[in-house]
């Protein structure tokens, strides 16, 4: 497998374009394979990319009403988290009374909260940036 760099863009469009090639040789009963997966609504590319994603346990894109459902647990778990924060706060500040292993636990969900959050966040950002064509599809 050989990695070659693309041409460069600038600034922040360097960022949102993809700007590596990879190029990979196939057995051609792996290259049929491949054209299957595509069917005639993905490219090559776009296969190969959802396949790496997965494989490296990267965020991968979402259809619109996936993304719907997502929106929604992410308003969850935001609700979820302030309630948590809520709590620690009362211990912190005295209003109910203190337990530290309480308190901790309560800390480690909270924190889980927010990278759950974050991930779900990464998952909508990527797949809006597909829909407005940033890709075809991955």
């Amino acid at each position: 497998m050989a990695l070659c760099g693309a041409s460069g863009t600038h600034g922040n469009e360097k960022e949102a374009m993809r700007s590596e090639v990879v190029r990979v040789r196939m057995k051609p009963e792996e290259r049929q394979a491949l054209a299957a997966l595509c069917g005639e609504t993905r490219t090559a590319s776009d296969v190969i990319r959802l396949l790496f994603r997965d494989q490296a346990g990267l965020p991968l894109p979402v259809g619109p009403i996936e993304a719907d459902h997502l929106r929604g647990t992410n308003e969850e778990l935001r609700r979820v988290g302030i309630n948590l924060n809520q709590a620690v706060r009362a211990m912190n500040e005295g209003r109910v009374g203190y337990e530290p292993h309480l308190d901790a636990a309560l800390r480690k969900l909270l924190d889980a909260v927010f990278r759950l959050r974050a991930d779900v966040d990464l998952m909508l950002r990527i797949s809006r940036q597909e829909r407005r064509g940033r890709g075809h599809g991955l």
